[in-house]
């Protein structure tokens, strides 16, 4: 089923046009990085804080053409799109209520975009303005939301929310009629929720904001199955009694495995049935390209290194990213086809910045 037959099993849930916001070519400027000798683009829209979206997926709309991100406004946290060939910033949002972080864009439709507003999930069509709601996550709810993934044909995202004070569900939503279906609910609380990409299969974590007894977990989409999932290694080298700590996890769309940080011993990448292989290294994130052939990877120092994943080689991209700001997480991904890297900085304030590879001279077009 393709988009326009998707739309056409819609009810009319139309909410309101949305407003086209000014563009300007003044919300962006460029530097050359002092170590790696790229040129690096920082992009200054207007508000506060711009935060590129986690890593579960790119930032990129489908035709990789624009960075989407969000920012504090006088009106909340609203979304934006940095259209990478014009230099050009516009406000997808407005209104209170937009969860900034949760935006998510159809990886088929560049004019698509999803997102929560409350623990409502709505339709925006950037080119028209049009906004649709498509559902509201069911009571008993306390919170939750979630930065929504989708399901291999695309057909529902996956969500998550807080029923209570000690459980948290996993649900999947249907984007045409907006109806709910649980999968899980567990007794601690849930993060970096995920459905993998080809696979019937979500994978999530016990969110502690440190060690988990066991922080990874898959289960089946139709509820089956919930079980531990994590790359067991030598344990000489856990850095807990437990087990091993892995954290910031990501599907790679094409190869269906994972990339994973293990604290102080290297980034992941791993398999649906837990077997893995280590690139070493101390690194805080990691996200592939969508085949899977190069690794990005920061670290704690503010570095951003482009990994290459069969050798373990890597090669400096940016330096200083927490050298002002100094709670900055990279969080970096890749556009759909590997040319443009985004990642947070706080080189000299917060912001989002982008790093064209293809103009650098080291950029691999996928087969």
């Amino acid at each position: 089923m393709n988009y326009t037959q998707l739309k056409a099993q819609m009810p009319n849930r139309l909410l309101k046009i949305l407003p086209l916001f000014a563009v300007s070519l003044l919300w962006a400027e460029s530097y050359k990085d002092p170590k790696s000798g790229l040129e690096i683009v920082e992009i200054t829209p207007p508000g506060k804080a711009p935060t590129n979206l986690y890593y579960h997926f790119s930032n990129f709309t489908a035709d990789n053409r624009v960075a989407v991100f969000f920012a504090e406004t006088a009106e909340g946290s609203q979304i934006f799109g940095y259209d990478v060939e014009a230099g050009k910033v516009r406000q997808l949002t407005s209104g209170q209520g937009v969860a900034g972080g949760s935006a998510c864009p159809h990886p088929k439709h560049a004019e698509i975009l999803y997102y929560m507003r409350g623990m409502t999930l709505e339709e925006l069509n950037t080119k028209t303005g049009a906004i649709r709601k498509v559902g509201e996550v069911p009571g008993p709810k306390v919170g939750g939301g979630g930065q929504p993934t989708f399901t291999p044909d695309l057909k529902k995202v996956t969500l998550y929310k807080q029923r209570d004070e000690g459980n948290w569900e996993i649900g999947l939503m249907d984007l045409a009629t907006g109806a709910w279906k649980s999968v899980v609910t567990v007794g601690f609380r849930i993060g970096h929720v995920q459905h993998h990409p080809s696979l019937p299969l979500i994978f999530y974590v016990w969110e502690t904001g440190g060690y988990a007894p066991q922080r990874s977990w898959l289960v089946n989409d139709d509820g089956t199955a919930n079980r531990p999932f994590y790359a067991a290694t030598d344990p000489k080298q856990w850095v807990t009694p437990l087990k091993e700590w892995m954290t910031h996890e990501s599907w790679i769309p094409q190869t269906g495995q994972m990339t994973m940080v293990m604290d102080k011993v290297g980034i992941l990448i791993v398999d649906v049935d837990g077997k893995s292989r280590v690139l070493p290294g101390v690194y805080w994130h990691g996200r592939a390209t969508e085949d899977g052939k190069q690794i990005l990877g920061d670290d704690f120092d503010g570095n951003l290194y482009l990994i290459d994943p069969a050798t373990g080689g890597r090669r400096l991209l940016a330096s200083g990213l927490r050298d002002s700001v100094r709670p900055v997480h990279a969080h970096a991904s890749f556009d759909r086809s590997g040319r443009y890297v985004l990642f947070n900085t706080g080189r000299t304030r917060q912001t989002v910045a982008l790093i064209d590879l293809k103009k650098a001279g080291i950029y691999s077009k996928p087969e």
